[in-house]
């Protein structure tokens, strides 16, 4: 198969996941909301993003074993493969171990760090955030097995693997609503099931995989370790700038402004759901740019960045003008009107932000395939100072609002300080004039958010129909013609075009 047809492969396997995973998340979410009180639906939002931080202690070891793996797969390296998957699993598992400790802190500190949280609910908390904080330690070192797949661009199991998971989950997780269950009844499902998910793991990476890539604790190499940690500290870096940005909003919400935890979190929900829609779509440029690396110039490398952030850029602008138009509608139809208008300003807002951080998403990919990052860690470090200094002073004075202006600003600083320096100092091995870059991959695109900027003096906020119905058919069409003639290129299309009829011949052959 070649490098398009995987990466077009990969694209279409994750989409194909998130949509599944986005059919459940459309379900879930309004039990929780019409069920639990919006202090309780505030506590289960707070325990699983706490959790969450456990898995920043990959180091950034996750993507260099996709990254190394599909690199020396190319040259059909079997014994380098093993060492670098075998050798990933054993740091990930100190990683684990400190993982442990971390949540253990985090649940002892609950009361402090949630101070305006009803005291009936922090016993909860407590065990809640430390089973499902454990189960993800737990979890950790097997995500090694799942970036050996990715690596190998190998996407079926992996999307079955997780879209299974993820359905059970959300089953299970609606029946114990239905059955007014408690939250560490909701802990201790996500835990199972965190479980198995990482047993998983590992008996596909036996079942499909062992011919290709071994494992072995035999396999451990101090050269591979200091490879895997040399590379991955960069990414480290940019993990915990990612934190600062997106990780720690919804807890500074939870900190100065409790009330507002829940609303704040469903806005979320949904510009993460537009994020995971993008990264699913582009994620797999990363092992194929890994793989052409070594028979690509840095020109080349360049004009297929334009590419792609092309591409990204229109998928971008539609994404998020629908979510800014539609948000109230959307939002009140999944989880009801008193989320939907406490909820609606948070998501205009984070759209915005994350629509302009995620212009240079393509350029984030390359930079890492190219094993170049840590030319551009300035720009991810300076993004998360500013966003966490805006957000933190500006929620102690309008609450939940700075925060998610705290989110915007850093977005602009991201994108200015890829373009001004991190772009300059990546010249080597990604080739492109940065006037180009800024015309033809970003302007030309946004020409498609005209139609927008003109229905915008007409746009009712807390309308379920947002225009007039003429004006927004309008509005639609002339979108999509405008990002499809304008935003892309002839040539654009033809490969659009082209890539689809090949998409389709190859699953009319494989079903």
């Amino acid at each position: 198969m070649s490098h398009k047809r995987k990466v077009l492969h990969g694209s279409a396997s994750n989409l194909l996941r998130v949509l599944l995973s986005m059919l459940v998340s459309l379900v879930v979410p309004p039990f929780l909301v019409h069920r639990l009180s919006t202090a309780e639906y505030s506590a289960w939002v707070l325990i699983l993003q706490l959790s969450g931080y456990v898995s920043l202690l990959d180091l950034g070891l996750q993507t260099a074993v996709g990254k190394f793996i599909a690199e020396h797969d190319a040259v059909d390296d079997r014994a380098t493969s093993s060492g670098v998957l075998s050798t990933s699993f054993t740091i990930l598992s100190a990683g684990a171990i400190i993982g442990a400790g971390v949540i253990a802190i985090l649940t002892w500190r609950v009361p402090q760090l949630f101070h305006q949280m009803p005291p009936a609910l922090v016993g909860s908390v407590r065990v809640g955030l430390l089973t499902v904080g454990l189960s993800v330690a737990f979890a950790l070192p097997f995500g090694a097995f799942s970036s050996a797949f990715l690596g190998l661009q190998e996407y079926l199991f992996p999307t079955v693997l997780a879209t299974v998971s993820r359905v059970l989950s959300a089953t299970g997780l609606v029946v114990l609503v239905l059955k007014h269950g408690s939250l560490v009844e909701f802990a201790v499902l996500m835990a199972c099931f965190n479980v198995v998910t990482a047993a998983m793991q590992f008996l596909g990476w036996r079942k499909y995989l062992r011919e290709r890539v071994d494992f072995s604790s035999a396999f451990f190499d101090r050269k591979t370790a200091l490879r895997l940690v040399k590379y991955g500290s960069v990414l480290s870096i940019w993990s915990l700038a990612s934190l600062l940005v997106s990780g720690l909003d919804i807890v500074i919400v939870g900190h100065y402004d409790y009330r507002n935890t829940g609303f704040y979190a469903v806005a979320s929900a949904v510009t993460n759901f537009m994020l995971t829609v993008v990264g699913s779509i582009f994620g797999p440029v990363l092992p194929a740019v890994s793989s052409l690396q070594a028979v690509s110039t840095p020109r080349q490398i360049g004009d297929l960045l334009v590419r792609v952030t092309r591409y990204c850029t229109v998928l971008l602008c539609l994404f998020g003008s629908a979510l800014l138009f539609a948000g109230y509608p959307l939002l009140s139809l999944w989880v009801g009107h008193n989320y939907a208008v406490r909820s609606a300003m948070f998501l205009e807002i984070l759209v915005l932000a994350n629509v302009v951080k995620q212009l240079t998403y393509p350029y984030s990919l390359v930079v890492v395939a190219t094993g170049r990052q840590h030319l551009a860690t300035i720009a991810a470090v300076s993004e998360a100072l500013v966003n966490i200094v805006v957000s933190v002073l500006l929620v102690q004075r309008i609450g939940a609002l700075g925060v998610a202006i705290g989110t915007l600003v850093g977005a602009f600083v991201i994108l200015g300080m890829h373009l001004a320096v991190s772009m300059h100092y990546t010249q080597s091995t990604i080739l492109i004039r940065r006037s180009r870059f800024a015309l033809q991959a970003l302007l030309r695109p946004l020409l498609s958010l005209t139609p927008s900027l003109l229905l915008y003096p007409f746009w009712r906020r807390f309308n379920m129909l947002p225009a007039n119905p003429g004006l927004l058919a309008a509005w639609a069409l002339l979108t999509l013609a405008i990002a499809w003639r304008i935003g892309l290129t002839a040539e654009d299309r033809q490969e659009l075009i082209n890539g689809a009829s090949r998409l389709l011949y190859w699953r009319v052959q494989h079903t």
